[in-house]
């Protein structure tokens, strides 16, 4: 019964071999494992083949790290230079609070690393900054520029052209605050006096 079996299989084979000899001449649509065991020669013709893992760059994401808790960041008595306007001083102070001990922020941009190159904001390597949205009470959107007052110097802030408006805090290396009134135009090193 077994010789039988063995006889008809091989039979098969040979018999499907001869049958796909002549389609084998005709051009294949697609390579690959499954067209040259369709279109072998003969049984003989086909051979097992692995294919070669893939090769896997692994990348690590750096476009949002986790979260460091920062004692650098919590907030001081003043900023140096000093920030005249009351509204802004407790709004960076509220964020640096809820950076400085990991709190969840509601924009999903919050905390992404920052890798564009600006003029005003000093050259450091990959990763050094994150971003983060910077909310001032009583700005929403459709408002227009505000002035702002940090040392002797008055900046204008740009157009609140959606809820997150135009205002963000940098943070490098966990302890260096930039404040842009402008949405990256112009950063201001901010030192929190203690």
């Amino acid at each position: 019964m077994k010789k039988t079996r063995l006889a008809l299989l091989l039979s098969a084979v040979v018999f499907t071999g001869l049958s796909f000899a002549a389609a084998s001449d005709a051009p294949r649509p697609v390579a690959g494992p499954a067209y040259d065991l369709l279109f072998a020669q003969s049984p003989l013709d086909v051979q097992a083949t692995t294919p070669e893992p893939a090769l896997l760059r692994v990348r690590p994401d750096f476009s949002k790290p986790p979260c460091v808790t920062s004692q650098a960041l919590t907030p001081g008595t003043a900023f140096v230079p000093r920030v005249s306007d009351e509204r802004r001083v407790n709004a960076i102070n509220e964020l640096l609070a809820k950076i400085a001990v990991c709190t969840t922020l509601p924009y999903k941009n919050d905390g992404i690393i920052h890798s564009d190159s600006h003029a005003t904001l000093p050259t450091k390597p990959a990763g050094f900054y994150k971003e983060y949205t910077l909310i001032i009470p009583g700005r929403k959107t459709g408002d227009g520029p505000e002035p702002v007052t940090i040392g002797d110097q008055i900046f204008m802030t740009g157009d609140v052209k959606s809820p997150r408006g135009p205002e963000r805090l940098m943070i490098g290396g966990d302890r260096e605050v930039y404040y842009t009134p402008d949405h990256y135009k112009t950063f201001v090193r901010l030192n929190i006096a203690r």
